[in-house]
């Protein structure tokens, strides 16, 4: 068996003493091909919320890497994921972003799928004696949900969410954050000019809020921001409020893929997906849940200073990708007392690349 050109000892060297990956690594399309397999097609990755498939034959579209997803409520009501491919000649079998249906039929030639995700008919099936359509089911990934947050994995071997979410529950608790008091009211979506890793990275660290974000700094204490990077897939962080002493804003970055950001005071929680496009573009998809008694002042102003955030966040990410796609750097070098959470990730990504 060929060995993984990926795993170079020089590369997890040099990670432990604080380089970062190597530039071409966000720039390299083969290297993003690889990150699609390794990593997206086997991982735990947040699609949306329970209430996009509130009542059966509700459904709602999405990727994982470049894998079309289809999930849907059955007539049983449990939630099933599955490849948004058609058995006959690989057509997306849904088009549609989201919607009901009574069953999934394709719109190419008409094979129509059950919402278990067997296959139901195809015309002209009579005409053909060999056809044999139970073995002709749509392809099933692994579903499982945390409070409204709908997770799948492709991995046809997906060991369980809890594996992957560890204490992280337990932390958003202690955060005040409870899921059966929160309501899903509005998704934000950001088309940013960088690789998948560089947008993740950025919120890793708070090493650039004095200087990128300033209204950010007035009212969070940049100096006593506090990083934990002791769990194997998350890390969290902690910033505390200027002028209020134990109250402060919980963040999370969850592998590979899925930020938090949750306060507590008032409960409202962002759920936010990086969605690799290719080795230089991302989507970033925010979905912002608030405690039902949440003002309509509280929530304008928390999505407004969000975004605010976030359209500074897209500057630094879009500059960094032009910068790394210079070549004028092999790597970079972190400062490892503000960085550590960068570190973190960025052993995860060697980790799964490089594994055999």
């Amino acid at each position: 068996m060929a060995s993984n050109v990926y795993a170079d000892a020089s590369i997890a060297s040099a990670l432990e003493r604080g380089d970062t990956l190597p530039a071409n690594w966000y720039i390299d399309s083969q290297i993003f091909d690889y990150e699609k397999d390794r990593i997206f097609h086997r991982t735990w990755q947040y699609v949306g919320h329970t209430g996009r498939v509130s009542t059966a034959g509700d459904f709602f579209t999405t990727n994982l890497g470049d894998l079309p997803v289809v999930v849907v409520r059955d007539t049983s009501g449990a939630i099933r994921a599955f490849a948004n491919v058609c058995r006959h000649r690989g057509s997306e079998v849904v088009l549609e972003c989201a919607g009901n249906r009574k069953t999934l039929q394709c719109h190419y030639h008409g094979w129509t799928y059950n919402l278990d995700g067997t296959l139901r008919t195809a015309p002209r099936e009579n005409e053909q004696d060999t056809f044999a359509k139970e073995t002709l089911a749509l392809a099933p990934f692994a579903v499982e949900t945390w409070g409204p947050l709908i997770f799948v994995n492709p991995a046809p071997t997906a060991g369980p969410l809890r594996d992957v979410l560890g204490e992280l529950p337990a932390i958003f608790e202690r955060a005040g954050i409870n899921f059966t008091r929160m309501r899903m009211l509005r998704r934000d979506v950001y088309e940013i000019a960088s690789n998948w890793k560089i947008v993740v990275e950025n919120f890793n660290e708070c090493y650039h809020c004095p200087i990128a974000h300033p209204k950010f700094s007035e009212v969070i204490d940049t100096n006593a921001y506090r990083v934990d990077t002791d769990h194997e897939y998350f890390s969290t962080y902690y910033g505390p409020i200027l002028g209020s002493p134990g109250n402060g804003v919980n963040y999370a970055t969850l592998w590979p893929n899925v930020l938090f950001s949750l306060y507590g005071n008032p409960p409202n929680l962002q759920a936010i997906s990086v969605v690799p496009i290719d080795a230089g573009h991302t989507r970033q998809v925010v979905d912002y849940f608030f405690a039902a008694d949440a003002s309509e002042a509280q929530i304008r102003n928390d999505v407004e200073f969000s975004d605010l955030v976030t359209r500074e966040d897209i500057v630094l990410c879009e500059s960094v990708q032009r910068g790394l796609r210079s070549g004028a750097i092999e790597h970079g070098k972190l400062m490892l007392s503000r960085e550590r959470g960068i570190q973190h990730f960025q052993k995860l990504v060697y980790r799964f690349l490089s594994a055999e």
